[in-house]
């Protein structure tokens, strides 16, 4: 594992206020104490959102769906990596292993959020990416649960 790789949880799912309106935003709670708010789609939010209530939907959303693709070839979530940020711009990498092989897949940090909570991978972030931004040490006060705004 590389060393400059930070531990996160989420935080939480929260409906944030911009210029543009009411966006959902995913809040991790790194293992430095800092928070990294990283604002995604509504579908994904969702996504987020009912993997951390447990939620199963009556048919397979897409997540699910990847998910079920990657168990059926006997393969796992190995971990996701929050790596790198351009243009403010946040860039995930997906690692799986399958017949003791390593295969990165690049992805966006929604849909690689989601697919870790359903698979019970950890998540991490790359620690020059949180320096970038900063990261937050609370939670907005503008930010609402994103439960109250579905």
């Amino acid at each position: 594992m590389e060393s400059d790789l930070l531990k996160a949880e989420i935080k939480g799912v929260y409906a944030a206020t911009t210029v543009f309106g009411m966006s959902p935003v995913v809040v991790l709670s790194v293992e430095d104490g800092r928070m990294l708010p990283i604002y995604i789609g509504i579908p994904e939010a969702v996504a987020i959102f009912s993997a951390l209530k447990n939620q199963t939907p009556p048919r397979p959303m897409t997540h699910d769906l990847i998910v079920e693709i990657i168990q059926r070839l006997k393969a796992r979530v190995a971990r996701v990596v929050i790596d790198d940020i351009i243009e403010s711009t946040y860039y995930a990498t997906i690692y799986l292993e399958v017949d003791n092989i390593e295969v990165e897949v690049d992805a966006r940090p929604s849909d690689s959020i989601a697919i870790a909570l359903r698979t019970k991978a950890p998540i991490f972030v790359r620690k020059a990416v949180i320096d970038e931004v900063g990261g937050i040490d609370k939670i907005p006060d503008d930010y609402v649960d994103f439960e109250s705004f579905v």
